[in-house]
């Protein structure tokens, strides 16, 4: 980001929460799947109102994070369409087979219709309202040389390119931030627990808590968390 960037986010005077690719998507995907908590949706929502007044929030997006939306958006948003039409259908089944057993009534699923386009909606109000962090020449490479030494989010076997320059470009940018004084709450938010926290536990791993505890940033598994420790309560 320029220099005219970070003093303008320092003089606006409000937390900022850096956003993971995932924590945008899982804002559409399947509901149907065991994990998704209404009450973290809420908190998004919450947030989203906070970053469209301009003031109260900055919500800023990685240029990587750009990238790997407008490659996944339309496969996540299939996904979830797909997952209410199975639902559709497997209720129905079951009232076919309580109808044989004297049931009156079926399950009536409407208002699941339009779920997945105002999902999306929700997502584009998001998109709109971030401001984008554009990434310095520098950080490729310092994303490779994190790679290959295997420090989080990156480990052995699996290639983390695209989240090693998504987390360099929030570190770039936060230490910027730090370094022209903004003093308010920093959080970034992905519910990629596995490459993040690892298989036990909820503590983000030492090497990068170490990183985001010397520029005083903190990390969010889930929309709820982040709301809570950007300060909205």
């Amino acid at each position: 980001m320029s220099g005219n960037d970070i003093a303008w986010l320092v003089a606006l005077g409000a937390p900022v929460l850096c956003l993971d690719t995932c924590a945008v998507l899982d804002l559409m995907r399947d509901p149907t799947r065991d994990n998704v908590r209404s009450h973290e949706r809420a908190a998004a929502l919450d947030l989203l109102v906070a970053a469209e007044g301009g003031s109260k929030l900055v919500a800023l997006l990685a240029d990587q994070v750009v990238l790997e939306l407008g490659e996944h958006m339309q496969n996540v948003e299939d996904e979830a369409r797909e997952a209410i039409v199975k639902l559709k259908a497997q209720l129905g089944r079951i009232d076919a087979v309580a109808a044989i057993y004297g049931s009156v009534g079926t399950a009536d699923l409407r208002h699941l219709d339009d779920h997945v386009m105002r999902a999306r909606k929700i997502v584009d109000r998001w998109t709109k309202a971030v401001v984008v962090a554009n990434q310095r020449a520098d950080v490729p490479n310092k994303a490779l040389i994190r790679l290959n030494s295997a420090r989080t989010p990156a480990r052995k076997g699996k290639d983390s390119m695209k989240d090693c320059v998504v987390i360099e470009t929030y570190l770039d940018t936060v230490r910027s931030l730090r370094g022209a004084s903004h003093t308010h709450p920093i959080v970034f938010a992905s519910s990629n627990t596995k490459d993040y926290v690892g298989e036990i536990g909820s503590a983000l791993k030492p090497d990068l808590a170490a990183e985001f505890a010397s520029l005083q940033m903190d990390y969010a598994p889930n929309w709820a968390a982040a709301k809570y420790q950007l300060g909205f309560r």
